[in-house]
């Protein structure tokens, strides 16, 4: 590094040495320098920093190669905020004697990290981490200062897109507002807004925008209530307060329904999910049965960590889990926000390598394992020096919101926190998500009904959503690209209601599903009764055969434990198929597609007395057979309930 012209003009005494240098040590002063050693030292531990260097100056004009004598002018002038000739001066001090003393190797390298010489700085950490054998704490905290360094060296020549905007006056204020949450079809959206105490608000999107904040109705008290999340159908809360009489710990969540026009009265989610530490920053999937949070408890990686709840099959809640060392760090880990998509978790960290202060990072959940993977930096410059947080993402994920005390298009620093969106882009944007919207009433009636709703991927079997409606019968939940969804909807008494949304070979979703269900109620005995034909939507065969693929399985469950509970119910099942092809060939595969599904009951423990199986073959389209989405309807397996009376 060249001198700088401060140091040419004051130190030409270094030009002798620069090109043959070589260490002075204390040991070579004579009386009279060891004097003025001594008492520039002094001068510099009574904060006389400007005698300090008039003194350590006059000495190494006679002993200009005195090393400890340039370190500790060095560190002067740092103390006094100059670091341009701070970095010199350790520079030259290393030349001097490289293995003098590994501290010159921290002190260099934080000087360069603080001039934003992100390179330099890496190198100078790791040749420290290299020589310090004795102080651990202190090699672990530059090895990672030389991430966090190489980290922002690369992010800075490859930034991400960023281009955020202020959501305007009906949201931001001359008060703070921050932790949005977002609701599933992107209409509501709700956050907290400081005026001396934290409370809700809430506002609808309009064409223009979102309408004007307004206090939610039925959730705010005199105490502070921040950091929520709410399930998908905006029926089940879960949010942060803290010094509550009835709480565990300094900060507890606490959950509230909507029920008959209003939010119920909150309730502490118990000492299961609380304990006696800080719990807070709640994120719920979609259908409010599993829950993130991050807490600093007994069991902590670091100083806060994310926790797991979920709900059992008696609907309580169980033991917390800890999220595990791929996720938390022995730093801090916090706002966590699951995404719809129930596979994509964004949280803040400032144990990990990052740009500095809290970084926000993404983490994908490997389904089939069950597993999260390493967690990504979303990058520079959405994240910065400071500290980032509160980061929400929408459905279809190419919008995100978040908090900043900074005026983005100015750089000023704010006097509150003000919430912005940005487009998000590609690579940080969760699963292709969209929504499955239902009602669900008495086919007959025409009353809304209370019911269970599952959705279940059909090839691991495993359930991403599952929900009991209320009274009103009305659910929403997401779901993602690249699987095969089954819809179950099931309630005592009533006929069960499959629906199949296959999105294995879907890459990009646009529209939501909405579905209008009707079900059945099961027919009494010795009632006469005028069945209409039920699809077995999720029943699914190798391409021109009867053979049936595993993805049945759960179709066929359902039919058997319905004919199981009553007894009094025979069936036919009926195969169909679209026009392709020869119609001989065509009735031949129907019958035996529906003999296929007969065949399966039977082995489930029906009795073939129960069941009749016919096929049609291409005689009786529910759709045209002119396009390939009619025709796959038209490839169907369905049954009607006979009269109970035959």
């Amino acid at each position: 590094m060249a001198i700088s012209r401060y140091l040419i003009c004051v130190f030409l005494w270094i030009v002798p040495y620069l090109i043959f240098p070589q260490s002075t040590l204390k040991k070579d002063l004579n009386p009279k320098e060891l004097k003025l050693f001594n008492d520039a030292k002094i001068s510099a531990q009574n904060g006389n920093y400007e005698k300090s260097n008039n003194l350590f100056e006059k000495l190494l004009r006679s002993k200009p190669s005195f090393t400890e004598g340039i370190l500790r002018l060095a560190s002067n002038y740092y103390s006094l905020l100059d670091r341009e000739k701070a970095e010199t001066l350790f520079t030259f001090a290393i030349s001097l004697d490289p293995e003098y003393d590994p501290e010159m190797y921290y002190s260099l390298a934080k000087i360069q990290m603080e001039n934003k010489n992100y390179k330099d700085a890496a190198e100078n950490f790791d040749k420290y981490v290299i020589r310090q054998k004795e102080n651990k704490i202190k090699s672990d905290r530059a090895s990672s200062l030389r991430d966090n360094m190489l980290f922002i060296y690369d992010a800075l020549k490859n930034p991400v897109p960023f281009e955020p905007i202020s959501l305007g006056p009906n949201i931001n204020t001359v008060h703070s507002e921050y932790s949005p949450s977002l609701s599933m079809d992107g209409n509501t959206l709700i956050f907290t807004r400081n005026l001396g105490q934290e409370d809700f608000y809430v506002s609808m999107r309009d064409t223009i925008g979102f309408t004007q904040g307004s206090p939610l109705t039925g959730m705010n008290t005199v105490q502070n209530e921040g950091a929520h999340s709410i399930s998908a159908d905006g029926k089940f809360m879960v949010f942060t307060s803290c010094d509550r009489k009835d709480a565990y710990g300094s900060c507890d969540l606490y959950y509230s329904l909507w029920s008959n026009g209003k939010w119920t009265i909150p309730v502490n989610m118990g000492h299961k999910v609380n304990s006696a530490a800080w719990d807070t920053q709640p994120t719920l999937s979609s259908d409010g049965r599993t829950l993130y949070f991050s807490s600093n408890r007994l069991g902590t990686h670091g100083g806060s960590d994310i926790w797991m709840t979920y709900r059992n099959e008696k609907n309580a809640w169980v033991e917390p889990v800890n999220l595990g060392p791929v996720i938390n760090t022995a730093g801090n880990e916090e706002t966590p926000f699951l995404h719809a998509d129930g596979q994509t978790l964004y949280f803040r960290s400032n144990g990990r390598p990052g740009m500095g202060g809290f970084d926000i990072y993404i983490s994908r959940r490997d389904l089939e394992i069950e597993q999260w993977g390493e967690p990504v930096n979303i990058g520079y410059p959405i994240n910065t020096e400071g500290a980032e947080g509160g980061f929400i993402v929408s459905l279809d994920g190419s919008k995100a919101f978040f908090a900043s005390d900074n005026d983005i298009k100015s750089g000023v620093k704010l006097n509150q926190l003000d919430l912005f969106s940005f487009d998000l882009y590609e690579a940080a944007r969760p699963k292709s998500t969209t929504f499955v919207k239902g009602n669900i009433t008495d086919g007959v009636t025409g009353k809304s009904l209370k019911a269970n709703v599952t959705i279940k991927d059909l090839k691991s079997g495993k359930n991403v959503f599952q929900v009991k409606t209320g009274d009103d019968g009305y659910f929403i939940g997401g779901v993602t690209v690249g699987h095969n969804y089954a819809c179950i909807v099931e309630k005592e008494g009533y006929i069960y209601y499959t629906d199949n949304f296959d999105m294995t070979d879907v890459k990009v979703l646009y529209e939501p599903y909405f579905l209008n269900i009707k079900l059945t109620p099961v027919p009494k005995k010795d009632t006469i009764i005028n069945s209409k034909p039920i699809v077995l939507r999720n029943i699914f065969f190798r391409s021109g055969s009867a053979e049936l693929l595993p993805e049945s399985d759960h179709e066929i469950a359902l039919l058997s434990g319905m004919l199981k509970e009553n007894q009094v119910i025979k069936i036919l099942i009926t195969g169909h198929t679209d026009n392709v092809g020869n119609d001989g060939d065509n009735l031949i595969l129907s019958r035996l597609r529906a003999k296929s599904v007969s065949d399966a009951l039977v082995k489930s423990g029906i009795d073939s007395s129960r069941i009749t199986s016919e096929g049609k073959g291409e005689i009786w389209p529910i759709d045209s057979n002119d396009t390939e989405t009619g025709r796959h309807n038209n490839r169907r397996t369905e049954f009607v309930i006979l009269n109970s009376k035959l």
